[in-house]
Formats: structure tokens, C-alpha cells, sequence
């Protein structure tokens, strides 16, 4: 009876282990396997290096306000302006004679006010005394005050054309450099066509294209301290402050634009290169520096890592802050797990998995 028990209990347990041992084998089977990395820490402020180029806060293309044929050019291609200055006039000969037409009607103009004013003072006195009708009075002051109003139609007809006539000469409406002369003598120049093109030399500024990344870091600071490296030997390093940060971001290159605006008289000149190192402020949260195949993009823009917890992948939404090369500086992680660096395309939140490889900061 013993034996006969002894050999169920023995079949049972055989039976068992052989269906949990397959059921195992498969569970095992399922977990993921993935290599980690373990990322570096800090919260430490750094900076960011970038290449932008000189510009100039008045940067024109000139063209004239009246079109026809030049007559006079005043200046070359390298000329230093002064604001109001001549660069050039158009032929203005039928406007000249105009002119001299209407100066000649403001003259009759002024004639005839007088005359119709005397005679108008002449009945007025008559008039205290009765000796003339009062229609005849204010018959003159009629034709005194229509004589009036004929003058001042034929000044403003002159003034008119002294102002066409003043707008056949082309004044610089800054101080700058004639960089380019796009006319000669004798062509025919329309408003809409460029004649000159004048650049303000004194006032000028860095344009840097920034990644969009560091708009969150550099957001809220109105005096971002920004080294000036040049790239010519002649000029020193220099310091300035981020001046503007474009908020719109160029949805080609994903940047935005950020204006450092330079000194007058520091050596630089509009179309230089330089080197600018802007000190990013301190960061509150950790900074975790990880592979960039460590990121899963999302198509709303966004970003999400794998962390390894417990044999199991834990996903976390982060903010890309800094790139340098393959490294991506990111914050929402937290400190310790190491983040699956292989298949996170093909992981879901919760997904088992099965380390490989280690790598990174794990020791």
C-alpha cells in the first residue's frame, strides 16, 4: 500500500515538472533582451559654443522714389554716407519748368489778392458812411476772399511740385557704407528696382542660430552672458549679453534665432564669422547625459526613455536640452536606472526584459 502511494506521489510530482519546467522555459523566453546604459549626472551650468555671423541692425536696399533717367551719381562703392546725404538725382528738367510755371501763377496769384483786397478796403469806408450800396461792398470781399483761396490753390500746386521736383534726388536715410552700385549714368531707374545698397558699419550685432532644445534654458534670462571668440588674429576676445531670443523656431533646421548685439568701434564688420560661448544658466533638476539611441521620438515632438527596474522596462518622458554629437543631455530621469540603449522601438511601458550588456557609469 506504502509503495503503491509512494510511486503516485513520485508520478505527480514528475508530471508537474514537466509541465512547469516548459511553462517557465516560455515565460523566460519572453523577456526582452536589451543592452544598458548607465548615464552621468550633474547640475552644473554649461555653456554652449556657436558659430553665428555679423550683422547689421540697417542693412538696405535703396531705390529712388520717382522713376526716370539718372543724371548724377554722387557716390561709388566703398563711399562712407553721412544721413541725408546725395547719392544721386534723376534728369528733373520738365519738372523744373513746371515749377517755374507754377512760381509764376503764385506771383499773379499774390497780384491779384492784393488788388482785390485794396478795392475791398477802398468800399469799406464808403460803406460806414452809406455813400456806396452794401451790395457792392460785399461784392468786393467776395472777390477778395476768392482771391484768397487762388492763391492758396496755386502754392500748394508749387509746393507739389517742389516736392516731385526734391524727390528726383536719392538722400542716404542712414550713416553707413555704399556696399553695392547697382546704376549708371543715363539708365532708366524705377522705384521698385535697387540702385544702392547701404550698410550701417556702427551699429551691428551676432546672429546665432540656436537648437531648439535650450529655448527652455535661455527662455527666461534677459542677460545671458556670451564670450565673442573671432575667428581674425588682430581681435582679442571679448564679452556681451544675449540680447534678443527670437521665440519662432524655423521648422526646417529647428532652431531660433538669438541676436548678441556688439559694441561700436570693436573691429567687427558687417558678413564677419564668429564664435560665441553663451553661459547657460543653472539647472535646478539633475541632467542626465545618455546615447542618443537611447530616445524615442514621438510624432508629437516629444521624447521618451526605457529605464531597467526590477527586470522590467519603466518608461520615462524626457526634455532634450543639449546635444553634443551622439550624447543628448536630458532631464525627467531619475538617478540610478540604467535606460535601454537597444529595440526601445519595439518596448512597451511594463515589458519585461533581460540585460545583456552593460555600459556607462554603472561602477
Amino acid at each position: 500500500m506504502h509503495r503503491t502511494l509512494n510511486k503516485l506521489v513520485s508520478t505527480t510530482l514528475l508530471a508537474s515538472a514537466l509541465f512547469v519546467g516548459p511553462l517557465a522555459s516560455v515565460f523566460a523566453e519572453e523577456a526582452t533582451q536589451v543592452d544598458v546604459y548607465y548615464p552621468t549626472t550633474d547640475r552644473h551650468q554649461r555653456s554652449l559654443t556657436l558659430t553665428g555671423t555679423v550683422e547689421a541692425v540697417q542693412h538696405s536696399q535703396l531705390a529712388t522714389l520717382r522713376d526716370g533717367v539718372v543724371a548724377e551719381i554722387y557716390v561709388d562703392r566703398g563711399d562712407r554716407v553721412e544721413k541725408g546725404q546725395k547719392l544721386l538725382k534723376l534728369d528733373a528738367r520738365l519738372m523744373e519748368l513746371e515749377i517755374e510755371r507754377y512760381q509764376a501763377e503764385v506771383r499773379s496769384a499774390k497780384a491779384a489778392k492784393t488788388e482785390a483786397t485794396r478795392l475791398y478796403e477802398e468800399v469799406l469806408g464808403l460803406s460806414e458812411q452809406q455813400l456806396i450800396p452794401k451790395t457792392q461792398m460785399e461784392e468786393r470781399l467776395s472777390a477778395a476772399v476768392v482771391a484768397d483761396a487762388e492763391l492758396n490753390r496755386v502754392e500748394a500746386l508749387l509746393a507739389l511740385r517742389e516736392e516731385i521736383l526734391d524727390r528726383h534726388i536719392l538722400y542716404a536715410p542712414f550713416a553707413g557704407v555704399i556696399s553695392e552700385r547697382q546704376i549708371n549714368l543715363g539708365e532708366w531707374v524705377t522705384p521698385e528696382a535697387s540702385v544702392f545698397t547701404l550698410v550701417d558699419q556702427q551699429n551691428l550685432r551676432l546672429s546665432l542660430q540656436v537648437p531648439q532644445e535650450y529655448y527652455a534654458r535661455l527662455a527666461d534670462v534677459s542677460d545671458a552672458t556670451v564670450t565673442l571668440l573671432p575667428e581674425t588674429p588682430t581681435q582679442q576676445p571679448s564679452e556681451a549679453k544675449l540680447s534678443t531670443l527670437v521665440e519662432v523656431v524655423n521648422d526646417n533646421s529647428r532652431t531660433l534665432t538669438a541676436l548678441v548685439d556688439l559694441p561700436p568701434n570693436s573691429g567687427w564688420l558687417a558678413g564677419m564669422s564668429a564664435r560665441a560661448v553663451i553661459q547657460l544658466p543653472r539647472s535646478d533638476l539633475s541632467i542626465s547625459w545618455i546615447p542618443q539611441s537611447a530616445v524615442k521620438s514621438h510624432p508629437d515632438g516629444g521624447a521618451s526613455v526605457f529605464a531597467v527596474e526590477q527586470d522590467t522596462a519603466k518608461r520615462y518622458q524626457v526634455t532634450i536640452i543639449e546635444r553634443q554629437g551622439e550624447r543628448l543631455a536630458v532631464q525627467g530621469l531619475p538617478i540610478g536606472p540604467g535606460v535601454v540603449i537597444t529595440g526601445i522601438e519595439l518596448l512597451n511601458d511594463g515589458d519585461p526584459v533581460q540585460i545583456q550588456n552593460i555600459t556607462g557609469n554603472s561602477l
